[in-house]
C-alpha cells in the first residue's frame, strides 16, 4: 500500500471513531473529504461524501454541488431480515467490474461468507460479506452511489425464516 493511501486510510478510520460531522483534508494535489450530515432533523435526509481528486486547478470542487451524489435511507427491512450495512462511508458498487453480473441481487441465495457488494473507499475496495446465509429479499442503494458508514445496503431473510 503506498503512504498516501495509507495516510488516506488512517484519515477515514479516524473520522470514522470519531463524532465529527465533516472533515477535509488537503496535502499536495491529494484531497479528502468526508461528511456525515443530516438535513433537517431527520435520519432520513443522512449523506455522505467520499472523494479524492487532483486539486490543482485552483477550482473549489464544492461550487459544483451535482458531483455527489445524495443516498437516502430505505423504508423499514421486511420482517426478520438481515441487513448488511455500510463497513464505511464510499462508493457502492453490485459487481466485480463494470458489464460483470451483480455479486447478489433480489432472489438470490447465499452463504453467509458470500461477497454481496464492494465500498470503495478511496480506490480501496472493500468487500461487503452478507453476514448470514439466507435469500436477498431487497437491494437499497444504485450502483455508483455514494453511501456513508451503517447505511442499510441489502436485506436478506435467513433460511429457514418467512419473509
Amino acid at each position: 500500500m503506498s503512504s498516501s493511501q495509507d495516510a488516506v486510510k488512517r484519515v477515514v478510520e479516524a473520522f470514522e471513531r470519531s463524532d465529527w460531522s465533516e472533515i477535509d483534508v488537503r496535502s499536495g494535489n491529494l484531497r479528502v473529504h468526508l461528511s456525515s450530515t443530516t438535513a433537517g432533523s431527520t435520519a432520513h435526509g443522512a449523506t455522505t461524501t467520499a472523494r479524492s481528486a487532483p486539486d490543482d486547478s485552483g477550482d473549489n470542487p464544492d461550487d459544483n454541488p451535482g458531483d455527489d451524489a445524495v443516498v437516502h435511507e430505505p423504508d423499514a427491512p421486511p420482517a426478520g431480515a438481515h441487513v448488511v450495512v455500510s463497513p464505511s462511508p464510499g462508493i457502492f458498487w453490485r459487481s466485480p467490474e463494470p458489464g460483470l453480473p451483480p455479486f447478489a441481487d433480489v432472489g438470490h441465495t447465499l452463504d453467509a461468507s458470500a461477497t454481496v457488494c464492494i465500498v470503495e473507499v478511496m480506490k480501496l475496495m472493500n468487500h461487503v460479506k452478507a453476514g448470514v446465509g439466507g435469500n436477498v429479499v431487497a437491494v437499497y442503494c444504485e450502483n455508483g452511489a455514494t453511501v456513508r458508514k451503517g447505511q442499510a445496503l441489502f436485506a436478506i431473510a435467513p433460511t429457514g425464516s418467512s419473509s
